[in-house]
């Protein structure tokens, strides 16, 4: 609440100089009682006539002189600091009223009719009118008409509080748009105290309130999609879970399954390998006394006996598959030559196979491997065996060995029609066979990869395969060296 009074210096040298008024006559009155009362009656008779001249000069001359003299230096000095404090005052005030009407705030004088009198820059700038169109009409004309009723409230605080301050509202423009204000006012009271109007000062929040809006339609919106989201995302969960509780199920399921797969797989193979070999032994010797069977006779038994050669393969594979995913499979590991197992397969294969040129292309010198060497036989005779029957004859099937990085690798490759790229990463499965043209010719059952990889995984290798159609495949394996793993690997140890 402002309260417009005097400044305290110009009442303290209104009370100086009443003061003065009073002590001025007090004191000559003072001094000539003094006078009359010691020098007239008590020496009167015994002073001379001239110690009264004196006497009268030095009390009423030069005393009173003296009196007024100060007493005028007094005044004098209050009068020169009024004078200066009323001059910074005015200083003061014109300062305060530059930064009034130049203030980027719109700033309002108000009677206590709540007519405008006085309108600053900022006012003119925020709601478009000039000072004369304003100046003496009531503010209501800025009022919208959805606001009138906070007028009231407004009015009933000011004067219960002597200000308001941060009252958000809206006002209307000259061209009568609404702005969104932040409103203080506060009472103003004369030197009496008596209401003699408010100031009011708005500032322009519209851009600010608008970002305000945005934001919390932001934050309403977000959590909308929060919610949304979450309800999304719960029932997500119960799906998952209960897919998974499905997944778990069909997965129990078929372990059960695969259990009961590899023990019926296991039971048919080892009552099948009994039958087999008697099969195969009678149909040997049968085919041994060729000289009492006809050319078609004889023809059947070797069909016959292929045949069961075959199926002694497939039950061999079927077993050693089951080991393998039940990880009974012993391996014996030991170093020995690689190279000479290669050159000695080469040659019997050679010997057996006049359609292809065999190649041992193994340097001397080389470093023993650590491996189990049966298997690496069971391998390598499947990588040469898929080469014998996927070439074309008169073709090279090669076998290479070099040493990289502490390992051996080995190479099988052959001059076939090569394998698509789709099916390359697909021929390391189980019971996978890669679609040929010439149907009438068979493959063999998909296990023999399917082995390999796993047989040359359990030493510590690799295999791998590179193909081009047209031109061939290459088969590759690694199996770490006798130095550089015989600690690490014991001679005798299972596989999973």
């Amino acid at each position: 609440m402002m309260n417009l009074t005097r400044p305290p210096e110009q009442a303290r040298l209104d009370a100086t100089l009443v003061r003065l008024q009073i002590a001025l006559p007090v004191g000559i009155a003072i001094a000539v009682a003094v006078y009359a009362g010691i020098f007239e009656i008590l020496l009167v008779e015994n002073v001379p006539r001239w110690t009264h001249f004196i006497l009268e000069f030095l009390i009423f001359g030069l005393f009173g002189a003296v009196a007024v003299w100060v007493a005028l230096g007094w005044v004098r000095r209050l009068v020169d600091e009024n004078i200066e404090r009323d001059r910074q005052a005015r200083a003061q005030e014109r300062l305060l009223a530059t930064i009034t009407a130049n203030s980027a705030d719109a700033i309002l004088l108000l009677d206590n009719e709540g007519c405008v009198k006085s309108w600053n820059r900022g006012a003119e700038l925020l709601f478009g009118y000039q000072p004369s169109e304003i100046v003496g009409k009531h503010f209501a004309v800025l009022v919208p008409a959805d606001r009138t009723a906070e007028i009231e409230r407004i009015h009933t605080l000011l004067h219960e509080k002597g200000f308001v301050r941060d009252w958000i509202t809206q006002r209307l423009t000259r061209d009568g748009r609404k702005l969104t204000v932040e409103l203080t006012r506060t009472l103003l009271r004369d030197e009496n105290g008596a209401v003699i109007g408010s100031s009011s000062t708005l500032h322009d929040v519209t851009a600010r309130e608008k970002s305000a809006m945005e934001v919390r339609e932001l934050n309403r919106q977000l959590e909308t999609l929060v919610a949304q989201r979450t309800r999304e995302l719960a029932e997500s969960n119960r799906e998952l879970r209960r897919r998974q509780y499905e997944l778990e199920k069909a997965n129990a399921e078929l372990k059960q399954l695969d259990e009961l797969k590899s023990e019926f797989v296991s039971l048919v193979s080892h009552e099948l390998r009994a039958p087999l070999a008697n099969i195969s032994g009678s149909l040997e010797l049968l085919l041994s006394d060729a000289s009492s069977l006809t050319t078609n006779q004889r023809d059947l038994l070797s069909l016959a006996n292929d045949q069961a050669a075959r199926l002694t393969r497939l039950v061999r594979g079927i077993l050693n598959v089951s080991r393998i995913e039940a990880g009974q499979t012993l391996l014996q590991m030991q170093a020995f030559d690689l190279t000479a197992l290669i050159e000695r397969l080469c040659e019997q294969w050679q010997l057996c196979d006049n359609e292809h040129i065999w190649i041992a292309d193994t340097p001397g010198n080389l470093p023993s491997v650590w491996a189990d060497r049966d298997r690496i036989e069971e391998v390598l005779t499947n990588l040469m065996e898929n080469a014998y029957k996927y070439s074309d004859p008169d073709t090279e099937i090669r076998v290479r060995s070099e040493t990289r990085d502490g390992e051996m690798v080995i190479a099988v490759s052959d001059q076939g029609k090569g394998i698509e790229s789709e099916d390359l990463h697909l021929i390391f499965d189980k019971f996978y066979r890669v679609e040929r043209d010439d149907a009438r010719k068979t493959y063999g059952y998909g296990l023999g990869l399917y082995i390999s990889i796993k047989l040359v995984e359990a030493m510590g290798g690799r295999l791998w395969a590179e193909s081009e159609i047209g031109k061939g495949s290459t088969f590759y394996f690694s199996l770490p060296l006798a130095g550089h793993s015989a600690a690490a690997h014991p001679q005798a140890m299972a596989f999973n």
